[in-house]
């Protein structure tokens, strides 16, 4: 989107330097008009300032002040990022926002007034942008790419961005600056709720900040990601992300900045000597949908089959959780929109199709034949057309053509430590139809199944790179009566760790997952030599309780809560104990919780406790990390200070301040006030003990 100039409000501080209010309009060109500030403060800026110092954003809002008799009704708006806010020093942009819609604050009486308008800042309107998959499906992405998202998506124009470096792969990457955060991955599904609502991007990068431990601030022109607690080097990066230098905070003294006023307060906070955590662990649930068939919309209704005493009823359906196969005469696939061109004709389609079907038998009393039925006993299967007579006699079938998947996008996840059952029943029939098949079969059919993880794909024996990679699933027909269901044999033996699982037995790897989207497709039922004669070609056979489910090695959850959340929490020595709140994290690492959308991934496998952290020099769990540095810094009450100051451009979110009345205390600023016009800062100060 373009922004162009609809206002502007320039006015100079006392020290007679030079700011400029613009307020920009989305796709405006029009001319500019000149709007005069309130001489007394025409332009603030007010940093949240969270008592809290984990907390993951620290944003803030503005307040144009303009004086005259306009009410600016053009500013009012539904939109976040309508009207763009730029505020200038000297021709260097300070600060980024949007005008808050329809919040303005006037006199209405008096035929001058002033006229105040709310803004917040550029990442503050986050909050009203829901997150968007990076393509078509659901995928992996790194926290790299979703902190780079999250800034590009709110418009704001900074001069740098700063990320600390404190978290590697190992100790030899942490002296090397590589980037761990380009090889962190998360599943973009952790984003969206069970009904596919997305959160917000706000959500997005404060999941993000509490993962890491850090405080996303926007800061006069820059953007800072702080970690409290590290004293060393942040990488400063270009607006665009494509380079970085290397740059350390400063530290200085109230004393060397100096004061402005002398309405200085001091607080004493509370210390704790208790921190939880809990991790929101967003599990995946039932991986495999099933089809509800009263929900399904009705394709055709044919007329009843009649052989002898015995009647065959169908009703055919559009399928909803499964995408059907189906093919012409030709052997080429009917595509959703020709479909409907066979709409009450379905014995003209070749391939599978979800179906009711009802058998009864006419019976005779009292002269009059009726059913033997009062209602109609329906079964639910999916039939599939194997094939069809040409005119030469001959028959041709499908031979290994797909007649199933599913329709909608499986679980983006990873996949490790359980097994995923396959099972179904299949019926063979005759040409015709069931009424006239009464046969007794031999030999086992079977059906070749394509399974798939990412890029991983199972073979029978095991998950390989192979596309091409199949394996059967068999129904052993010895065993089944003329025309009865015959169930596929059950691989699950007494050694496997999975309780309750039965059917065909695919299983997931142990320890390192497998990453990315599932996907199975079955094809074509292929009959062995013998009693399968070409009648098989007609009807073919069907296909009843087809089920597919997922089972986690017996006892992996036996340590979560109910709610499959995970609790951690520092050990308590004392009877005195003063808790802080439960920090929830949606983002987290992993601990034999099962199959969850929220686990962090690190080089393409779990991140556990295997996370470098220059600030202990070992590898590390985040939720623990946390909980030690919170217990570090509040293990004894902290001095608040707020103290009215000079404004001075060192002053950073980074940067140590002291005060000569209160030897060996470092601060560190966590919000305030700052007024151009005055060039003041109602700085809010607290006490940092982790840093030196």
């Amino acid at each position: 989107m373009s922004y162009g100039v609809i206002y502007t409000v320039p006015f100079k501080s006392r020290k007679e330097t030079t700011y400029l209010v613009e307020i920009q309009k989305d796709g405006y060109e029009g001319e500019v008009i000149e709007l005069t500030g309130n001489g007394e403060n025409p332009f603030s800026v007010e940093i949240d300032d969270e008592e809290f110092l984990y907390t993951p954003t620290r944003f803030s809002t503005a307040t144009i002040r303009i004086v005259g008799n306009d009410y600016l009704q053009s500013l009012y708006s539904t939109k976040y990022q309508q009207y763009r806010v730029i505020f200038r020093r000297e021709g260097v942009i300070i600060w980024t926002g949007f005008v808050k819609p329809e919040l303005y604050t006037q006199d209405y009486t008096s035929t001058k007034f002033v006229l105040e308008i709310q803004c917040i800042s550029a990442m503050s309107t986050l909050e009203y942008i829901s997150y968007k998959k990076a393509e078509d499906n659901y995928s992996f992405v790194s926290l790299w790419y979703l902190i780079k998202r999250c800034v590009t998506e709110s418009r704001g124009i900074y001069s740098a961005v700063y990320v600390p470096h404190i978290y590697a792969k190992n100790v030899e990457d942490y002296q090397k600056l590589a980037n761990v955060l380009e090889s962190m991955t998360v599943s973009e599904q952790n984003f969206f709720d069970e009904d596919d609502k997305a959160m917000n991007l706000k959500e997005v990068i404060e999941e993000i900040c509490k993962f890491l431990n850090w405080t996303c601030v926007d800061w006069l022109g820059e953007l800072y990601f702080v970690d409290i607690d590290h004293n060393g080097k942040y990488c400063k990066y270009t607006p665009d992300f494509s380079s970085f230098t290397m740059e350390s905070g400063n530290s200085l003294s109230v004393q060397e900045i100096q004061f402005s006023g002398s309405d200085h307060t001091l607080d004493l906070l509370g210390g704790y000597n208790k921190a939880s955590v809990r991790t929101s662990n967003y599990n995946v649930g039932d991986i495999f949908p099933t089809e509800d068939y009263s929900k399904l919309k009705s394709f055709a209704n044919p007329e009843d089959k009649v052989s002898g005493n015995k009647v065959t009823v169908k009703r055919f359906y559009i399928p909803g959780v499964y995408k059907f196969f189906q093919y012409n005469k030709n052997r080429n696939e009917i595509s959703e929109s020709e479909l409907a061109s066979y709409k009450n004709k379905p014995d003209e389609i070749i391939g599978a199709m979800p179906i009711k079907r009802c058998v009864y038998n006419m019976v005779e009393k009292n002269g009059q034949w009726n059913p033997d039925i009062t209602n109609y006993n329906w079964e639910e299967l999916i039939q599939v057309r194997r094939g069809w007579k040409r005119t030469d006699g001959n028959h041709d079938f499908l031979s290994r053509d797909k007649i199933l998947t599913f329709a909608s996008q499986l679980p983006v996840a990873p996949y490790a430590n359980g097994a995923i059952a396959i099972s179904c029943y299949i019926q063979i029939t005759a040409n015709d139809d069931l009424s006239t098949d009464s046969e007794k079969r031999e030999g086992t059919p079977y059906c070749q199944c394509s399974l798939s993880i990412g890029n991983k794909y199972y073979n029978g024996v095991s998950w390989v790179s192979d596309s091409t990679a199949r394996f059967n699933i068999n129904f052993p027909m010895s065993e089944v009566s003329g025309g009865s269901f015959g169930q596929n044999e059950n691989t699950k033996t007494l050694n496997m760790p999975y309780d309750g699982l039965n059917g065909y037995v695919v299983e997931l790897p142990r320890g390192k997952p497998l990453l990315g989207e599932l996907k199975f497709v079955m094809y074509s039922l292929t009959p062995p030599p013998g009693n399968y004669t070409n009648s098989f070609a007609g009807i073919g056979y069907y296909i009843k309780d087809l089920k597919m489910s997922y089972k986690l090695i017996d006892g992996l959850e036996d340590e979560l809560s109910e709610s499959n959340d995970r609790y951690y929490e520092n050990v308590v020595n004392g009877e005195y104990i003063n808790e802080l709140d439960e920090i929830k994290f949606k983002l987290s690492s992993y601990n034999n919780d099962g199959l969850c959308y929220g686990k962090v991934l690190l080089n393409d496998d779990y991140l556990s406790n295997n996370l470098y952290s220059s600030l202990y020099d070992q590898l590390i769990r985040p939720e623990e990390q946390l909980i030690k540095r919170i217990i570090g810094q509040y293990g004894a009450t902290k001095i608040k200070l707020n103290q009215i100051l000079m404004s001075d451009a060192r002053i950073t979110p980074i940067t140590l301040l002291s005060d000569k009345h209160m030897p060996n205390r470092k601060f560190i600023t966590t919000g305030g006030e700052l007024d151009f016009k005055m060039e003041q800062f109602n700085c809010k100060m607290i006490e940092n003990n982790g840093r030196y």
